[in-house]
C-alpha cells in the first residue's frame, strides 16, 4: 500500500484489539490473512486516513512487533491500555475519546481486512461540514448501524459517559440518542465492511 498523507488534520484512528476472539479460537487480531496480521492491514489504512493513530487493548505487548513503523512506513502508532475490558467495543471507545485530543476519532475494528482507504478518506472529507449537533458518522443499512467503522467527536464523550453508566452497552441503542449522521452503504461499502469472526471467514473467496 503506497504511502499518502491524512486528508482530515483533525482526525486520530483509534484500532480496537481487545476482544476475545471466541468465535475465530484465537487472537485474530495476530491471523494472517494474504501475508499480513489483520491487525496492521487494518493499521495500514488507518496510517492512509488519520495524522494520529492509535490502538486499544489489555494487551499492548502482543502487538508491538507488527505495529512498529518498519512495518508502517514509518509512521508511529501510539498504545491505550484498555482498563475495563468488561465494557466491550462501547467501554473502549470511552477509554479511547478520554484520552485522544483530535476532534474527531476513527473508530476501526482489527478484523476487517477488507476495508477500502479511498472510501474511508471520502467519508473523512465529510466531517469538516457536519453541523456541530451531530457526534458521530456511522455506515447504515436500514436500521443497522456499523459502527466498528465510524468517526465520533470528541464532544460525544459526556452522552457516551452517561449511556454507559446507565448499563447501555449497545452501539445501536447508542447511536440514534446522539445525533448520528448516517453514511450510505452500497455495494462497494458493504463488501469492505465485512468483518472476520470465524476461520471459514478466513477462507472464503475474496469478494468481486
Amino acid at each position: 500500500m503506497s504511502e499518502s498523507i491524512p486528508t482530515h488534520p483533525q482526525l486520530a484512528a483509534l484500532l480496537l484489539a481487545g476482544g476475545q476472539s471466541s468465535r475465530m479460537g484465537e487472537d485474530k487480531a495476530q491471523i494472517l490473512w494474504e501475508g499480513k496480521p489483520l491487525l496492521q492491514r487494518v493499521c495500514e489504512v488507518a496510517c492512509h486516513c488519520a495524522s494520529l493513530v492509535y490502538y486499544i487493548t489489555p494487551w499492548p505487548e502482543r502487538y508491538e512487533s507488527m505495529l512498529n513503523p518498519e512495518h508502517l512506513s514509518g509512521r508511529t502508532v501510539q498504545a491505550l491500555s484498555e482498563t475495563d475490558h468488561q465494557r466491550g467495543p462501547l467501554g473502549a471507545l470511552w477509554e479511547g475519546l478520554s484520552q485522544i485530543e483530535a476532534e474527531w476519532v476513527l473508530l476501526l475494528a482489527c478484523d476487517l481486512p477488507l476495508l477500502d482507504p479511498a472510501i474511508v478518506q471520502g467519508w473523512a472529507s465529510q466531517l469538516p461540514h457536519l453541523p456541530p449537533e451531530s457526534l458521530a458518522l456511522v455506515p447504515q443499512q436500514g436500521t443497522l448501524w456499523h459502527p466498528m467503522c465510524g468517526f465520533y467527536r470528541r464532544s460525544a464523550l459526556e452522552p457516551l459517559q452517561q449511556f454507559l453508566d446507565q448499563g447501555g452497552r449497545s452501539f445501536q441503542r447508542w447511536l440514534p440518542q446522539i445525533g448520528t449522521t448516517p453514511l450510505e452503504v452500497g455495494t462497494a461499502e458493504f463488501r469492505m465492511l465485512r468483518n472476520f469472526n470465524t476461520p471459514g471467514d478466513l477462507h472464503a473467496p475474496r469478494p468481486e
